[in-house]
């Protein structure tokens, strides 16, 4: 092995350990406001059964998760809220985290609605993941994931 051959390894080792630290960085505060008030934008929006805010603030092959195991494109989950089948009520979220790697960041909540489902009104407690990737220097919801909260 020459000093040619130990200094590339050595590039490599640097170049590998620092993507891995951008990574797993945490977002700049300026994207995770950014992050955070899409976020806002989002229940706002399905609060109000707003159809077409929630078609901008998705990307167009979104992912939206249910705890009950129902996932749902885009489209249907518009159609849901827009045809009343899921009228919220009232959505608090809480205990964000947010981490960002290049044009994704990923946030986790806690989810507390109540809302009428199916003609049934429900007060539900959720953790959410979710996945919002920027585009066109907007960000879109990407992936939704709901899940019930262990309880230990």
């Amino acid at each position: 092995m020459n000093r040619r051959d130990i200094s590339l390894a050595s590039a490599l080792t640097l170049g590998t350990a620092l993507v891995g630290m951008a990574a797993s960085t945490p977002a700049r505060a300026y994207e995770t406001d950014e992050v955070l008030n899409a976020i806002e934008d989002y229940r706002a929006a399905m609060v109000a059964g707003d159809g077409a805010r929630i078609l901008e603030l998705s990307c167009d092959d979104m992912s939206f998760g249910h705890a009950n195991g129902v996932v749902q494109t885009k489209v249907e989950f518009v159609k849901t809220v827009v045809e009343k089948s899921e009228v919220f009520h009232s959505i608090k979220l809480y205990d964000h985290h947010i981490r960002g790697a290049g044009d994704l960041a990923i946030a986790r909540h806690t989810f507390d609605a109540d809302l009428m489902y199916q003609g049934k009104n429900m007060q539900l407690m959720l953790s959410i993941v979710q996945t919002w990737k920027k585009e066109d220097g907007r960000w879109r919801l990407f992936v939704r994931q709901a899940f019930k909260p262990i309880v230990v």
